[in-house]
C-alpha cells in the first residue's frame, strides 16, 4: 500500500511517498514514548503523519494531488474506555479476519482535549476514485457496526475521515498499538460503492482582485492564498479575534475562489497551520465557510 507522509509535524507539503506496512512500522517503535510536556506542540512540529494515498506528482499537499484512496481512517474522539474499544476490536479481528489497525493518538497518550483519542485504520484491497470515499466511509460505519464496533459511539469525527488528503497521525509507541497476528490469513476490505460520474458543468475559472497572491512557484493554489493573505494583513489567533479573523479570510476566499469547496477550505486552513491554533477547527471553520460560502 503508498502512503504520503509528513516526519516533523504539521506544515508544508509531504515529505516522501512510500510503501506502507503498518506491523513493520509499529514493530520499529518504543514500547512506551518518552514523555512529552507540550501535546500540542509535539503534534505541530513534530509528531509523524500519513494521508494513505498514491499522489498524483510530486510531494504537494492538496486535495487536488490526491491519485487515489488506499485506506480508511476513523478518528475516535471520544473513548470513554479503551480497554472496552481494544475487546470489541480483538473480537472483530477473530470474528471478522479483515486486516484492521488501532492505535493510540499523542492526545491519549500525554493527554490532550479528547478522551482516550485513538485511530482505526482500515486498509483497503483495491484503491478507490478519491470522489467515492464519502461513500465507502459511509458503508464502512455500517460493516463496522455489524462486528461490533459503533464508531460513532466512540465519538468518530466522521468529516475528518471523508476529506480527502486529510493527514492521520501515525503510531507513536508499540503499547496501544494493536496490529493483526495473523496477517497472512486475513484479507483487505474491498469497496462495494460505486462512484458514478455526474452530470459534467463547464469548469468556472475564478476571478482575482488585488488580494490574489499566487505561491512561490506561481500556482493559483488556496493554500499559498491563505498564507499569503494572514501575513499580508498581520493576522494572528489570540482568544477574542479568532472568529472575526476566521470570517475576514473566508470572505477574502470567497472573493478570490468563488468556486472552492468546503474541503479545500479545510485543508488550506489546516496546512497553512491555523486549525492547531484553533478550539474547535472543524466545527469553527466549516460553520463558516458554510454560511459565508454559500449563504
Amino acid at each position: 500500500m503508498v502512503s504520503a507522509f509528513k516526519k516533523s509535524g504539521v506544515m508544508g507539503g509531504y515529505d516522501v511517498v512510500d510503501e506502507f506496512d503498518v506491523i513493520l512500522y509499529a514493530n520499529s517503535l518504543p514500547y512506551k514514548h518518552e514523555i512529552v510536556d507540550n501535546t500540542d506542540d509535539f503534534k505541530t512540529y513534530q509528531a509523524q503523519y500519513f494521508t494513505p494515498s498514491a499522489l498524483t506528482t510530486g510531494l504537494t499537499r492538496s486535495r487536488e494531488n490526491i491519485k487515489d484512496i488506499e485506506g480508511i481512517l476513523f478518528d475516535l474522539d471520544d473513548v470513554p474506555d479503551f480497554l472496552i474499544l481494544r475487546d470489541l476490536f480483538y473480537k472483530m479481528l477473530i470474528n471478522s479476519k479483515v486486516e484492521a489497525y488501532l492505535w493510540k493518538t499523542a492526545s491519549s497518550v500525554f493527554g490532550g482535549k479528547h478522551t482516550n483519542a485513538s485511530r482505526l485504520y482500515i486498509p483497503l484491497r483495491d484503491p478507490i476514485e478519491p470522489r467515492l470515499l464519502s461513500q465507502a466511509v459511509d458503508e464502512l460505519v455500517n460493516v463496522l457496526k455489524t462486528v461490533g464496533i459503533d464508531v460513532e459511539k466512540f465519538g468518530a469525527d466522521i468529516v475528518s475521515s471523508k476529506t480527502i488528503g486529510r493527514l492521520m497521525g501515525l503510531p507513536i509507541q508499540q503499547e496501544g498499538t494493536i496490529v493483526p497476528w495473523d496477517i497472512k490469513t486475513r484479507f483487505r476490505y474491498k469497496v462495494k460503492a460505486i462512484y458514478e460520474e455526474a452530470e459534467f458543468k463547464p469548469l468556472i475559472l475564478p476571478t482575482f482582485d488585488n488580494e490574489f497572491i499566487t505561491t512561490e512557484n506561481g500556482d493559483t493554489d488556496l493554500t499559498g492564498f491563505v498564507i499569503n493573505y494572514t501575513k499580508k494583513h498581520g493576522i494572528t489567533w489570540f482568544k477574542g479575534e479568532r472568529d472575526d479573523n476566521l470570517t475576514r479570510i473566508i470572505g477574502a476566499i470567497k472573493k478570490a475562489f468563488p468556486n472552492s469547496h468546503d474541503d479545500e477550505v479545510y485543508d488550506a486552513f489546516e496546512i497553512s497551520g491555523i486549525t492547531s491554533q484553533l478550539d474547535h477547527p472543524e466545527k469553527d471553520i466549516r460553520n463558516k465557510t458554510k454560511r459565508l460560502l454559500r449563504g
